[in-house]
């Protein structure tokens, strides 16, 4: 393999290794700022010094087997960024909330020196396993005119994902907590995104362009007024890491993304590539939120050219990619496509992942239907199917989580809250029972004395049969 078609990101020199790297990640999760969620950190009340990893997840999880399309939104995916991000954070200053001891306390605990030496030895393994998939079997030699109009289609796919999915909000009522949970995923963490790239600025990352052809996430369209106004409209106010355990898991994984390539110098042509696909994404939920919230913008403001600027980002990447292989050959040309092309994928996985926790959320009184249903079908033809049982006390929470199976959760004593979006709180019952699909976040805390419940697993054809009436009312009701 030549060394321009060598991926960013390779798994395989840790192949066998795997278990080495679970006891050093074990190591850094137990410290102190990453222990499971109490009932009353739900938010986290601005404290970026906190960050709920589960770390019980880790005496289970093996990460043998790196991350790839399918199973972007499953517990592996979601525990390796939650703990990549707090990894590349730890290089972040953040003064402490107040002048208490016990804030300068969490303060150092945060940025412990053995906390940061196991992060540094931990991160290119989680890289190799979130994001082999993203830079794996790229063709380099794809023409830059076909790379730079890779930018233009996800702007085109990212309109078309937001028009329908804004469509289906307001169809099933769910338009403002909807745009709740969007902020979180787009908003809240821009700020790692451009921190990604302005740490990278300042170390020369972008040197090799001319200023006006350099990817960025600060621009006057979209402008940040905009976002500030729907933010506020959704009430996702609060500092970073507040939203922390609402983010999914492709949301973190953008996020990463930039901070894995613009930690290490020799990726600086992958980030290029990478920024500009961020750049790409960030103009189309501009562009969209600019259609959806029309009523937040200033009369006087006219309405983007959305062609004009599409137009103008494929011309900088074109110039950007031109320049790159001119100046520094066929080797940072390759880089600079495959992280044009992992930005692509990921986009394009985190439109599905975000779709669905949409879909999910915006119909959870249908899955509650489902479930009854599913249930009934479980005591007629399969009354011994795989199920786990809990039993949990009063404040028992569980940090938000995904699964890699499709459950029912089922009350059989006790009361519980449930939740999978800010403000939200299912309250369920003795009897009551709700479906949780494959890879849907989501969290409880018990609110009685004691709760027994139930967790059946159930096959994927039953619940594909059911979630398909969602799109199809009429069929369904007859």
């Amino acid at each position: 393999m030549s060394q321009a078609s060598l991926p960013i990101f390779d798994f395989s020199p840790f192949v066998g290794h795997s278990e080495r790297y679970v006891a050093l990640i074990k190591q850094f999760a137990a410290a102190g700022p990453f222990r499971s969620a109490t009932v009353d950190e739900l938010l986290l009340d601005d404290d970026f010094h906190r960050r709920p990893l589960r770390p019980e997840d880790f005496d289970f999880l093996k990460f043998m087997k790196p991350v790839r399309e399918h199973n972007v939104s499953r517990l592996p995916a979601l525990a390796s960024g939650r703990t990549l991000m707090s990894i590349y954070e730890l290089d972040v200053a953040r003064p402490p909330v107040g002048s208490e001891p016990a804030d300068w306390q969490r303060f150092a605990d945060f940025y412990r020196e053995d906390t940061r030496e196991l992060g540094a030895q931990i991160a290119p393994f989680l890289e190799a396993y979130a994001f082999e998939y993203l830079t794996k079997d790229v063709d380099t030699r794809e023409d830059t005119g076909a790379v730079s109009a890779r930018l233009t289609r996800i702007v085109d796919d990212e309109l078309a994902f937001w028009s329908a999915t804004f469509e289906r909000l307001m169809s099933n009522d769910y338009l403002e907590q909807g745009l709740r949970f969007i902020m979180v995923q787009r908003w809240a963490l821009a700020v790692s995104k451009r921190r990604a790239l302005a740490r990278a600025g300042a170390s020369g990352f972008f040197d090799m362009l001319a200023p006006d052809e350099r990817p960025s996430l600060h621009r006057q369209v979209p402008d940040d007024a905009l976002f500030e106004r729907v933010a506020e409209a959704s009430c996702i106010t609060r500092r970073q890491h507040a939203y922390w355990q609402f983010y999914l898991p492709t949301s973190i994984a953008k996020c990463n993304l930039l901070y894995a390539l613009a930690r290490r110098p020799d990726r600086a042509f992958g980030l290029i590539g990478a920024a500009f696909a961020a750049e790409a994404e960030w103009l189309a939920f501009g562009l969209a939120l600019e259609r959806a919230c029309a009523h937040l913008q200033p009369a006087s403001r006219s309405p983007a050219d959305s062609n004009a600027l599409r137009a103008a980002l494929q011309q900088r990447c074109l110039r950007a990619l031109e320049r790159v292989a001119q100046g520094f050959g066929d080797v940072a040309r390759a880089q600079c496509v495959q992280g044009v092309v992992a930005g692509e994928r990921l986009a394009e996985r985190g439109r599905w992942d975000l779709g669905e926790q949409l879909r999910w959320l915006s119909s959870i009184r249908e899955y509650v239907n489902f479930a009854h249903r599913i249930s009934s079908r479980i005591d007629a033809e399969c009354p011994g199917i795989d199920r786990e049982t809990f039993i949990e006390p009063q404040e028992m929470c569980s940090t938000t989580h995904v699964h890699n199976d499709h459950r029912l959760v089922t009350i059989e004593e006790g009361d519980m809250l449930f939740w999978g979006n800010v403000g939200m709180q299912l309250s369920m019952h003795k009897g009551d029972m709700v479906l949780i699909p494959d890879g849907r976040l989501h969290g409880s805390t018990v609110v009685s004395n004691e709760c027994t419940y139930h967790q059946p697993i159930i096959p994927n054809e039953w619940v594909e049969a059911l979630v398909a009436e969602l799109d199809e009312p009429a069929a369904a009701s007859t």
